[in-house]
């Protein structure tokens, strides 16, 4: 898990000869020169962060060492492509969530940044043959995803494609701004913070957490974020350690034992837009997707005084039971993250939020899809039974033709009305 490798395989023999050789973690992704010759790639191979690099494979029996053409230390390479002269590369890179763009001249190493582009994030993209222009794919927490082309020659962007939006005016929508801030132990840490016009601070906010765990949170078009905004609520969207987009040593700090630091980010995360005067205490909520549902439960167990309802999205709520019943694929994988089942026992029933659930006081919603392999929906009903049990307001939307997330249109709209409807009911929005 978050280590993978590059080979070079003839086709004709079968040959295969691995290129990036390397212990513990390392990410690894690449393409041909146009000649064949060199193969190009993002790597983090002896580096923190993943830099824009080259392998010399001219001879494919004894490829060259990774050599680095581009790195920063504040950002990552997400993504890149070469013209079809193979003499410019096109860089995307992954500036705290944000993408920021350059051009790197392969001849003499020049490097040259490119204007602003027309969202936050850039997807995938291509040069033109001719390489006067390049297509790229643009979106952001107040547009959906499109088609622009640039022209090198003047700088310009122009839209090709226009997403359907019906009924929904885009520059009535929020964009965040990216916040830092400090764990409990001085780790540096950020999050995107949505505040709704006209916000009366303090208010009422929620705090998302992603999923992965290794994901990163970035401002993409988010109707749930979205939702809850024009019901006056801010959205606050951190990137605790084990995040990805932050280099090779941050996303694993978490792994077992640190996993209990992670969660104590939760909390700094709470005390921060608290003490920035943002949230009002008694008026926090917390949501989360997948490992995000897994924060939820730890926070409401965890931090009960701290958060006033929460909504977990099929998320993790007992190791035991989720390595017993999740796919053998997802089992095996996980070990390095939350503990080894049979070695580590009592690591995963302390990281498990069940064994402390009567501790949880605080409204709760739990969304999941019936036929979710990855967590499975006995995750869900630990949660709704013992919460009943215990008289603690409950909610439970079970989707019988979803699995791990949601797909279909009409749950995705149900979904989103359900956890607005619950956060603006017990956040009080509207309320001075």
């Amino acid at each position: 898990r978050g280590s993978n490798d590059l080979y070079l395989r003839d086709l004709a023999s079968g040959k295969e000869h691995e290129l990036t050789t390397h212990r513990g973690p390392g990410t690894f992704f690449g393409d041909f020169a146009p000649d064949g010759r060199t193969v190009y790639l993002g790597s983090n191979k002896d580096r923190d962060r993943i830099a824009f690099a080259r392998i010399d494979v001219s001879k494919p029996d004894r490829p060259g060492k990774i050599e680095v053409l581009a790195g920063r230390d504040d950002a990552e390479l997400s993504y890149f492509v070469l013209d079809e002269a193979g003499e410019r590369a096109l860089l995307a890179w992954n500036m705290g969530g944000r993408s920021e763009l350059e051009i790197y001249t392969i001849a003499d190493g020049t490097r040259e940044p490119m204007p602003a582009p027309p969202g936050e994030i850039i997807g995938e993209f291509v040069f033109t043959r001719d390489g006067a222009r390049a297509v790229l794919a643009a979106q952001g927490a107040a547009q959906p995803s499109d088609l622009w082309v640039h022209d090198f020659a003047d700088g310009s962007f122009r839209q090709l494609t226009f997403s359907p939006h019906a009924g929904v005016a885009l520059d009535g929508l929020v964009r965040p701004v990216l916040r830092s801030f400090k764990a409990h132990d001085g780790l540096p840490l950020s999050g995107w913070l949505y505040l709704p016009p006209g916000f009366r601070k303090p208010g009422p906010m929620v705090l998302n957490f992603h999923g992965g765990p290794e994901g990163q949170d970035r401002p993409v078009f988010r109707s749930d974020f979205q939702a809850l905004l024009s019901q006056g609520i801010a959205v606050f969207s951190p990137n605790i350690r084990g995040s990805s987009g932050f280099g090779k040593r941050f996303v694993n700090l978490d792994n077992g034992e640190l996993r209990f630091d992670a969660n104590r980010d939760v909390k700094s995360s709470a005390e921060f837009v608290v003490r920035e005067g943002l949230a009002a205490p008694g008026r926090i909520g917390i949501m989360g997707g997948s490992y995000g549902g897994y924060v939820v439960m730890m926070a409401l167990t965890d931090y009960p005084d701290t958060f006033a309802a929460g909504a977990n999205l099929f998320g993790v709520v007992n190791f035991e039971t989720f390595f017993s019943h999740t796919q053998p694929w997802m089992a095996a994988i996980s070990t390095v993250e939350y503990g080894d089942p049979k070695t580590q026992p009592d690591l995963i029933r302390r990281l498990s939020p069940i064994h402390r659930i009567d501790q949880i006081r605080s409204p709760t919603l739990v969304l999941h899809g019936a036929n979710d392999t990855n967590v499975p929906v006995i995750e869900a009903e630990q949660v709704v039974a013992n919460l009943k049990q215990r008289d603690v307001p409950v909610e439970y939307v079970l989707f019988p033709d979803e699995g791990h997330g949601w797909r279909k249109i009409p749950n995705r709209i149900r979904s989103t009305v359900e956890i607005t409807r619950f956060f603006a009911k017990h956040l009080r929005a509207g309320e001075p």
